[in-house]
């Protein structure tokens, strides 16, 4: 029963003890006054209709009060899970436009002097910045091995910017980070590392998995409004095909970088590191 029908059949009984206790007094009066025995008596069984009664109602009075607590905490739960849906949108909203959502770099509405030094997004490129690379590669690898799955590294470095003004070589770092976020899953994280290299680190992901990704993101910087200007070449190594560490991870998709711009002179191809020993 709710609240408010608990509350309307709780005042109609108020209201029908009230009048059977007048009719009782009255009665009781009357037969006093007539010195009348049964009048006596039907004034007793209607005062006890009157008891019943206001029992009847203080059980219904208790249920209402039942029901409105009961109400009252599922309304909180209801408005705990909202502020929760609320909090995971915001959260998603954030990561979004970290993640480049469009090819803006992040600086350019911030106030001047602001200080972006902790912010764990670089505000230039938008990836993530190089010193949290070790720290979540570690613990991506620990897990990694916990539950036997394969890790990827995947280094894509901007072709023929070494000589380049940095302006120049910032602005290509930030296109190569918005094709990046778009074309990794929300599980990976792309990482930063100095003008002109972005580290992508994939879950879950083997050596061909890997190898489709390296060419998508490099597909898509050609398909780009800068495509008919920026290549990139990329090296991979995984986990454990290539190395059990994260540390050795990195070191041998170094290498299979410094291998891809040899075989490819310089530009625009993809390697694989070497298997170990």
């Amino acid at each position: 029963m709710s609240p408010a029908k608990s509350a309307g059949t709780s005042y109609r009984g108020v209201v029908a003890c009230a009048a059977l206790a007048v009719v009782a007094l009255i009665i009781g009066i009357t037969a006093v006054i007539a010195d009348d025995g049964a009048l006596g008596l039907v004034a007793a069984v209607v005062g006890v209709a009157a008891a019943g009664v206001g029992a009847l109602v203080d059980v219904h009075r208790s249920r209402a009060e039942e029901s409105l607590w009961e109400a009252r905490a599922q309304a909180r739960q209801l408005r705990r899970a909202l502020d929760a849906v609320e909090a995971e949108r915001a959260e998603d909203q954030a990561v979004a436009d970290a993640r480049g959502g469009s090819e803006r770099r992040l600086d350019d509405e911030l106030p001047p002097g602001t200080d972006t030094d902790e912010w764990e997004i670089d505000p230039v490129s938008g990836l993530l910045r190089e010193r949290y690379l070790p720290v979540v590669l570690q613990q991506v690898v620990a897990s990694a091995r916990r539950k036997v799955q394969p890790v990827a590294v995947v280094f894509w470095e901007l072709d023929g910017l070494e000589d380049a003004e940095r302006e120049a070589r910032q602005q290509a770092l930030t296109a190569l980070s918005a094709v990046a976020w778009r074309t990794l899953r929300e599980s990976d994280a792309v990482f930063r590392l100095g003008d002109i290299v972005a580290v992508g680190v994939l879950l879950d992901t083997a050596e061909p998995g890997a190898l489709i990704v390296a060419e998508r993101v490099r597909e898509a910087l050609r398909a780009s409004a800068v495509g008919d200007t920026l290549t990139v070449s990329a090296g991979i190594a995984c986990y454990p095909t290539h190395a059990l560490d994260a540390a050795e991870l990195v070191s041998r998709a170094g290498r299979a970088l410094e291998l891809a711009r040899r075989e490819g002179h310089q530009r625009d191809h993809v390697a694989v590191a070497e298997q170990p020993a």
